[in-house]
């Protein structure tokens, strides 16, 4: 243990410039296994997402597909918006936002969302002023929104440091091979894993999606 701690801080100059090294230290000294994880995917990105409409918008199209394709779908649907606004969205036909891969119920999703926004219902400057807990509950009342896609906007759009997505199946899997786990956790489990690494795990989550991918 204490050859890979020596390890780790000698290699510690590889982050000399990332944007997370404080973090990335405090967490390898709590638990060995990120150890070996921070040094191999070392040059990490951080997941990002524009804030606001965009941002939700792109997160409901990648609800439950393939990275591919729903880079794919959504590059389709910036260029068919001449601006991506909830205004512009409304005024598409379904059959347009169809042509560009967007299901049935993700354009009900995303016009339900827009709705909100026009109204004043959702308003983007007092929600990004809430906790973590608060602005959750708060997006997830909208219809389509839920944890995952709650708590991914909070990581990518915001940039909050501590936010877990237990329900994502990529999180699972890299966290199964990186604790040499049998079976993929649960989301009860993850919530276990995860403790230890609070409050930076939306650094975990990160560098564990890039070993994913």
């Amino acid at each position: 243990m204490k050859r890979m701690q020596n390890k780790f801080i000698k290699n510690c100059n590889i982050f000399d410039h990332h944007p997370y090294k404080e973090e990335i230290i405090f967490l390898s000294e709590k638990d060995r296994d990120l150890r070996s994880l921070f040094l191999t995917y070392s040059s990490f990105k951080p997941f990002k997402r524009k804030k606001g409409f965009e941002g939700l918008v792109q997160l409901i199209t990648e609800q439950q597909l393939s990275v591919v394709s729903a880079k794919a779908i959504f590059d389709r649907l910036k260029k068919l918006l001449p601006t991506f606004d909830p205004e512009s969205f409304l005024k598409e036909t379904d059959l347009n936002l169809k042509s560009t891969g967007l299901s049935r119920p993700k354009i009900g999703y995303c016009r339900s969302l827009a709705k909100n926004i026009i109204s004043g219902d959702l308003s983007f400057s007092s929600i990004h002023k809430m906790n973590d807990e608060d602005l959750k509950k708060t997006l997830c009342r909208i219809k389509g929104i839920g944890n995952w896609t709650a708590e991914c906007y909070m990581l990518a759009s915001l940039n909050r440091r501590d936010i877990w997505p237990v329900k994502d199946i990529g999180l699972q899997v890299a966290v199964q091979r990186t604790k040499h786990l049998k079976k993929r956790p649960t989301e009860d489990e993850m919530i276990e894993i995860g403790s230890k690494w609070k409050p930076y795990r939306s650094i975990v989550a990160n560098v564990l999606w890039a070993s994913y991918d």
